[in-house]
């Protein structure tokens, strides 16, 4: 088969993915405001529903102050007489808004706070990606730096997962570089720090969430994931175990290839650890500052879980979203979250899908900004590309006061 079939196959994949997501999330969505019986209660017509059943519901009267059990409405029962039908009471977690219904119940004010958070993220990414890229000895400019974090976050809508961004990062990092390896790892490694700040974030949000909660539970399988990855890179960095284990011996094994290169890469880091450890810092800000506009977005349609319960099932849906099948993750991270998130009383399947095209709306909003830094066109970090005996980029092993 030709390259360009294999092209063209994977382009129809990737589509054929996307697609998929949509059908997903528009399967899911509740159109209509309805009521859903759970099996074995009374319905509002006096029948006992032998299995859950969800009925529309028109002319809602509900006032959560006064009555906040209790919703009042029209329910429609198929066949009934409609002209019959008249206003029955039903419990408030019966009530499944439609999705109309959910998004013009926002409240606005924490609808456009959830933007705030977002403007810390890039500045701080930025300064994570420019400290691990200057503790190799890559001299670049913040301001640079940060001009190509906002174009990645533009081409992160631009191809499926939530990675496209970091492809395009590497490969403008690598543009006029003498050591094109150092500077592609170096988006590697931010992206490694990302993803140990998602687990922190998970594990203290947990632990702070609801008892008993499928939240709390993350939290510490989370914490033992911290636990263990501490374990692994003690063992790993430690001089003397690395010579028992015969670490030494994984380029010879890996040869010359990307894993000798990754191997290299880590082992390099590992000579800057405050480095390291600032930017895995930095990355629980940058991932609180996410957690934390998604949540401000779910509570403003009205989910009624503990924050902190959102926060720590977040991080979560922001791993999911990574697997690069559909676009941003969409129906991805919408079908987990509905089974993560939606219970009777504390958020509806429309509540959990409103929440995160919002907070997509937050990142497309600010991403924007990427796409004309863009337009401006002359996007690079290195002026030139000159030999290292200039002095212009220093060797691997040069420290910038980062470590």
């Amino acid at each position: 088969m030709s390259s360009y079939m294999n092209r063209l196959l994977l382009q129809i994949l990737k589509f054929a993915l996307i697609a998929a997501g949509v059908v997903v999330v528009l399967w899911s969505i509740t159109w209509q405001d309805s009521i859903r019986i759970p099996a074995g209660s009374q319905a509002p017509d006096g029948s006992v529903a032998q299995v859950s059943r969800d009925y529309p519901v028109e002319n809602l009267r509900s006032d959560s102050k006064l009555e906040p059990s209790v919703v009042h409405g029209v329910v429609i029962f198929p066949g009934a007489d409609t002209s019959l039908d008249s206003e029955v009471t039903f419990p408030r977690e019966w009530y499944r808004p439609g999705i109309l219904t959910t998004f013009s119940g926002a409240l606005l004010g924490l609808l456009l706070l959830g933007l705030i958070p977002l403007a810390g993220v890039y500045p701080l990414q930025a300064t994570r990606w420019w400290l691990l890229m200057r503790c190799r000895g890559l001299k670049v400019s913040w301001i640079k730096t940060l001009r190509l974090v906002f174009v990645g976050a533009f081409f992160n809508f631009c191809l499926p997962g939530t990675e496209g961004g970091d492809v395009v990062k590497a490969w403008y990092v690598a543009r006029r570089s003498d050591r094109r390896v150092v500077a592609v790892m170096s988006v590697v490694f931010d992206r490694l720090t990302g993803l140990l700040g998602l687990i922190v974030l998970a594990a203290v949000a947990g632990l702070l969430a609801t008892r008993d909660s499928t939240a709390n539970l993350i939290g510490w399988w989370s914490l033992a994931a911290i636990v263990m990855i501490m374990i692994l890179a003690w063992l790993y960095f430690s001089v003397g175990l690395r010579s028992w284990l015969r670490l030494d011996r994984l380029q010879n094994l890996f040869g010359g290839g990307l894993l000798s290169k990754v191997e290299e890469a880590i082992h390099a880091y590992g000579q800057h650890k405050g480095a390291v450890l600032i930017a895995i810092g930095l990355s629980i800000g940058v991932q609180t500052l996410l957690a934390f506009a998604a949540t401000t977005a779910g509570v403003s349609l009205g989910i009624g879980h503990d924050p902190w319960v959102i926060m720590a099932i977040m991080p979560v849906l922001f791993l999911a979203a990574t697997i690069p099948m559909t676009w941003q993750g969409v129906g991805v991270m919408e079908g987990l979250g509905i089974l993560l998130l939606a219970a009777p009383g504390l958020a509806t399947p429309n509540e959990v899908i409103g929440m995160l095209l919002i907070y997509r709306g937050y990142e497309l909003a600010w991403s924007l900004c990427g796409s004309l830094l863009l337009l401006k066109g002359d996007i690079h970090l290195h002026p030139e590309r000159y030999p290292e005996s200039q002095g212009g980029i220093e060797g691997d092993s040069s420290t910038m006061g980062a470590s």
